[in-house]
């Protein structure tokens, strides 16, 4: 067993990796942020791009974030918030923690996603301070 990098007390194989690896979508908008965590830890970001519109897809650097996801080592995954707006989009507040050059830091985010088709995206975020 191998815990899942997202928090969520469960395997991986039966938490995000079958995200990951295109066999399911994620339902919520909560799942698709943990998912695309996960991602980041195994700098899967082919995964990123596919999971993102909109504003964050716009001023995303895919070899920028291939080198940072590398280079720094997550350490943990805290939801701290979540909300439906109807039923088409949501918001994830959460702390990512991970440490980039011997320096741990923390990412604190309000993300926003919105669902099209049938399926959850990112389109932005705010950095909490």
């Amino acid at each position: 067993m191998s815990p899942c990098p997202c928090g969520v007390e469960r395997d991986y194989a039966q938490c995000c990796k079958p995200y990951l690896i295109g066999e399911a979508t994620p339902t919520t908008p909560e799942a698709l942020m943990r998912s695309r965590y996960t991602a980041y830890t195994m700098a899967d970001i082919a995964y990123i791009e596919k999971t993102q519109r909109g504003k964050a897809a716009e001023g995303f650097h895919a070899l920028d974030a291939f080198v940072w996801a590398k280079r720094v080592t997550w350490i943990k995954l805290n939801v701290l918030n979540t909300s439906l707006k109807k039923s088409q989009k949501g918001y994830v507040e959460f702390i990512a923690t991970f440490v980039d050059a011997g320096t741990t830091q923390s990412m604190h985010e309000k993300s926003e996603f919105i669902k099209k088709a049938g399926q959850w995206f990112y389109v932005d975020g705010v950095h909490v301070p």
